[in-house]
């Protein structure tokens, strides 16, 4: 029996474009000069190359580690230095980001309703980020981070998606199998990915980022449907593990 939803952030419970996030995203933290902290001259192009490596993590060591351990054999400047300098940047001037995204209100329904029904609920964002910055966005989409049990991080994780280590590592951790889960994301690769691991998909068609006809066999509809979908589930018991 399924007994977890896994739940992709940006796109999905948070309605927005991926192109103008990442456009006010580059805009805020020049704005903050984190980039030049990286380095004067080429710190925006060091800071992408850092994100790279974590795209491309196989699991050696947490994200947050590959992420600084690739910007200081780059410009020589250590995590140490330049973390209180990206945490300002996510209590500050990130929360501009906020603009080019909306909550919906069925997500807040839709996670009551799996709320109310037991089912385990888990953030499976692409870990990228600090806890700061990816806390903020579910506040964003009108939820709070304790409504799920578990919300992933670039420091709590070791993979991104659509690599299966991502999805395997956060199953290891909440001692779930694939085949007790759902996954539901607005990405046609890197959400349902998860499919081919034993996950039952169902692709947000709002936002929808990939070429639906490409997407693995799942179900698929738009915020409402995923609502009625939610409905439709069957009521798990209390503690149901």
């Amino acid at each position: 029996m399924r007994k977890a939803v896994f739940f992709d952030l940006d796109g999905t419970l948070l309605p927005l474009d991926m192109g103008e996030f990442i456009a006010k995203y580059n805009a805020a933290a020049k704005k903050s000069g984190f980039f030049e902290k990286i380095s004067q001259a080429h710190g925006e192009s060091i800071f992408f190359e850092a994100v790279r490596a974590m795209l491309k993590n196989d699991g050696r060591a947490p994200n947050r580690d590959v992420f600084y351990g690739a910007i200081e054999s780059m410009s020589g400047r250590s995590a140490r230095y330049l973390i209180p300098f990206a945490d300002s940047f996510y209590e500050n001037e990130f929360l501009e980001v906020k603009s080019c995204s909306h909550a919906d209100g069925r997500v807040a329904l839709l996670i009551e309703e799996l709320k109310r029904k037991n089912y385990r609920l888990v953030v499976a964002t692409n870990p990228l980020f600090p806890k700061t910055a990816t806390d903020s966005r579910i506040r964003w989409a009108g939820l709070e981070p304790e409504d799920f049990e578990y919300v992933s991080y670039y420091d709590n994780s070791s993979y991104c998606k659509p690599n299966p280590g991502y999805y395997k590592e956060i199953l290891g951790k909440l001692g779930l199998d694939a085949s007790e889960c759902y996954i539901v994301g607005n990405d046609v690769k890197e959400d349902m990915s998860a499919v081919s691991l034993g996950f039952c998909g169902f692709l947000v068609t709002d936002n929808i980022i990939g070429d639906m006809e490409r997407a693995p066999e799942c179900l698929k509809g738009d915020y409402s449907e995923l609502l009625r979908f939610a409905k439709d589930l069957p009521a798990l018991p209390p503690n149901f593990i």
